[in-house]
């Protein structure tokens, strides 16, 4: 793996939940983890494409290149014709679904409707 690539300003973050904020704290980073984990294996971009209806494709594109950066997701290039791109998730990457996991509880705790 090369080198990590965090957003800028990320070293000085002090707060450990602000970090973790800064890398998935949005809604199509939590989305594109939650299907990789859903997943029975890697996933090819236009499959996470289509689970997630409401992405664009420059989004998608960005928010895939920032989570190989941070080390989340994995991007293999499979040297077939045509060639093929698969995503999964590293370790790093699948230690977040402790975090789904609460917050799924904390959901269905308080907005279980």
């Amino acid at each position: 793996m090369s080198e990590l690539q965090y957003p800028d300003g990320f070293e000085e973050i002090k707060c450990p939940a602000e970090k973790t904020i800064a890398l998935i704290g949005n809604k199509y980073t939590l989305l594109i983890i939650r299907e990789l984990l859903m997943a029975d294996g890697p996933l090819r971009y236009n499959e996470l494409a289509k689970s997630l209806k409401k992405i664009s494709s420059r989004t998608l594109s960005a928010k895939l290149r920032n989570m190989v950066n941070y080390g989340i997701i994995e991007k293999r290039i499979i040297d077939d014709s045509p060639i093929k791109v698969e995503y999964s998730l590293t370790e790093k990457g699948r230690d977040l679904s402790k975090v789904g996991e609460i917050m799924v509880e904390w959901s269905e705790k308080w907005h279980n409707f």
